[in-house]
């Protein structure tokens, strides 16, 4: 039985309406009751949560919500048939591309059952060159499946790396996450190589497990675990990438 003592009092720093979470959400990610805002709840006895660092910089990038505006280029992406040859969602047409902006404009990082979509521009450019999602895989909000989508032209440049190892440090050490997982097929070498070098653990392969361009194809698993990443087993993430880009 819950008592007085075992929530976390707060505002939130949105709408300065005073909200409580029980202490086991301290560090996460909460949506607002009054607001829907995602709050990170405290951890320091702060009068205030905390907003959620986005937009991320990186020394080259700006991981940004997506704007009506990115329409454009998200067309471009998915005109590329190739950038999707290993994924088992297809390109979108011109007005999927259109709903989806529209929807994403109301979702939230805490939205139950959305994923969370980042843009990925290159700083001073005004240019999205892909996206990234986090899609949260239990009910607190303590595991998350990622995935990080880059234009070809950006490829080989060390950007999908950038894009990992600031990804891994948002949900571990912004969100406090517990466990991060990713997944590939087994033949897109090179994003099974960047998932590794990014330090995330290889947990399995699934045998024709996904049925993908007309074949049934293989996937390989890989997550990492809080303590993995505070122990510096993502060291390495500035170099590596992440399972649905090439570096």
């Amino acid at each position: 039985m819950m008592t007085e003592d075992s929530f976390v009092d707060f505002k939130c720093p949105y709408c300065g309406e005073a909200i409580a979470f029980p202490k086991d959400y301290v560090r996460l990610a909460q949506g607002c009751p009054n607001c829907t805002e995602s709050v990170i709840v405290p951890d320091d006895g702060s009068e205030f949560g905390r907003k959620l660092p986005v937009p991320i910089t990186t020394p080259r990038l700006v991981l940004r919500r997506l704007l009506g505006t990115d329409w454009n280029e998200l067309m471009e992406l998915h005109a590329d048939e190739e950038l999707f040859r290993y994924h088992d969602v297809r390109p979108l047409g011109e007005a999927e591309i259109t709903r989806w902006l529209e929807a994403d404009a109301y979702v939230k990082l805490t939205t139950p059952d959305h994923p969370f979509f980042l843009g990925i521009e290159v700083q001073g450019s005004d240019k999205l060159i892909g996206y990234l999602s986090l899609s949260f895989t239990d009910p607190q909000r303590r595991q998350t499946l990622f995935s990080i989508l880059l234009s070809r032209a950006h490829q080989r440049q060390g950007l999908a790396a950038e894009t990992a190892a600031a990804l891994l440090a948002f949900c571990f050490k912004e969100i406090g996450l517990h466990r991060v997982t990713a997944y590939c097929d087994s033949r897109h070498l090179a994003a099974r190589r960047l998932c590794e070098r990014a330090g995330l653990r290889r947990e399995g392969e699934f045998l024709q497990d996904r049925f993908v361009n007309g074949e049934w194809v293989n996937t390989v698993w890989y997550g990492m675990l809080s303590e993995e990443y505070s122990s510096g087993a993502s060291s390495a993430a500035c170099s590596a990438g992440a399972p649905s880009g090439q570096d």
